[in-house]
């Protein structure tokens, strides 16, 4: 059933909640606490730094520290973290650029992100340097897809019509990835914590073949039997189990769906209009299932071995978006084609239990991120009468 049939259980004790998280006490320049004792599965906002008016979380760690970006009444972003204490910190830009956001965080603090158009490192103690381009792109560009918990960054560097997949190492040095064999191009799109990478190497008429590089950097291609079209990956996890997505090759444009890559060599397609999301440590993978009518969509969690269960029927259009290493997993219900501000927050237990995270009975919110401890970071939507419709950054806790 809809949202706007069901109420909300959770949702009244959200507003009450709200105003139980205390006044928020602005620290020195460019940093400000909130009270950090809210209540469990109730929707903290996290403070604003001084000056901004709006703000979007982009990853969260273990410890609780998570990185985004803050809106200043000019609408320009800043980079900013909030340490698991909930104070929250601008991080430093560049010489001369005019803002920056923060796009993923390591599990000792450092975070990785934009400075103007410069690709940049925080260390922990919020010190910034810039992430170097590979010698072939000077001049060019340069673009972060993710971070491993252990500091090492992937993305791709590029100039021109050209892109190189690149690892940048806790150090900020940055190391080539080779596309496969006869391609001519190549991006980094997720990295695991021994340094495994997993991404795409592009022929030159631009046909994407999915591929693992190892921690020394050897491309191995993931279908050699080009066995799917049109691919795309999401994600590798510590195992070395990828996630991504594609249409088989030689099938109608309404076959496409999701696959595992395993590190035995086998493919577990997760069905017809499957769209993944996110893979947890052991396997187990989240996002949504597609109805008969190509239109349809409910969350829908998959088992190692590809096994489908639905969690979100209690709505119409559900989705996952991230799954923790416990199976707890974050997502949300809305309209057929949801837009942000009409976004209802969701958290499913391992054992599939819903528990409704939205803020207000009327408000909308939706979650980026769940960590191994439990905090589901979104953001909620609201209104001023300055500004219109705002983004504030929340956090849930278990």
């Amino acid at each position: 059933m809809s949202i706007g049939t069901r109420a909300l259980r959770s949702a009244v004790a959200t507003t009450v909640a709200l105003a139980a998280v205390g006044a928020l006490a602005l620290g020195t320049a460019g940093s400000a606490t909130a009270d950090t004792d809210p209540a469990a599965g109730v929707a903290v906002d996290l403070p604003l730094p001084p000056g901004a008016v709006g703000s979007d979380p982009a990853a969260v760690n273990d410890d609780g520290v998570i990185v985004g970006y803050v809106t200043d009444p000019q609408n320009q972003d800043r980079p900013v973290r909030w340490n698991a204490d909930l104070s929250a910190t601008t991080l430093p830009l560049l010489p001369g650029d005019p803002s920056g956001r923060a796009v993923a965080v390591a599990a000792d603090g450092a975070a990785v992100g934009y400075s103007g158009n410069h690709t940049v490192r925080w260390a922990p103690d919020g010190t910034v340097s810039a992430l170097p381009l590979l010698p072939a792109d000077t001049g060019g560009w340069g673009y972060i897809y993710a971070m491993s918990r252990t500091g090492t960054a992937v993305g791709h560097s590029a100039a021109g019509t050209a892109s190189h997949a690149v690892k940048w190492g806790p150090d900020g040095r940055a190391v080539p990835l080779a596309p496969l064999s006869g391609d001519v191009n190549s991006t980094a799109v997720s990295v695991n914590a021994s340094g495994a990478v997993a991404g795409l190497s592009y022929s030159a008429s631009g046909v994407a073949h999915p591929v693992k590089w190892s921690p020394d950097g050897t491309p191995t291609a993931l279908d050699p039997a080009s066995a799917y079209r049109g691919v795309w990956v999401v994600q590798i996890n510590d195992a070395g189990t990828v996630l991504g997505k594609g249409t088989p090759t030689g099938a109608a444009n309404d076959q496409w769906r999701s696959m595992t890559w395993n590190t035995d060599g086998t493919v577990t397609d997760l069905g017809r209009h499957s769209t993944a999301t996110a893979l947890n440590a052991g396997g187990t993978v989240v996002g949504k299932q597609g109805g008969a009518d190509g239109i349809d969509y409910t969350a829908t969690s998959w088992s190692p071995a590809g096994t489908a269960t639905t969690i979100g029927a209690d709505y119409e259009y559900t989705t996952a978006v991230a799954v923790n290493d416990a199976g707890v997993s974050v997502g949300y219900t809305g309209t057929k084609v949801p837009q942000a501000q009409e976004r209802h927050a969701l958290r499913w237990g391992a054992d599939g239990a819903l528990t409704e995270l939205d803020v207000a009975p009327e408000g909308y919110s939706y979650p980026v991120a769940v960590n191994n401890a439990g905090l589901a970071v979104g953001v909620r939507i609201g209104s001023s009468a300055s500004t219109g419709s705002t983004r504030v950054a929340v956090i849930w806790r278990p």
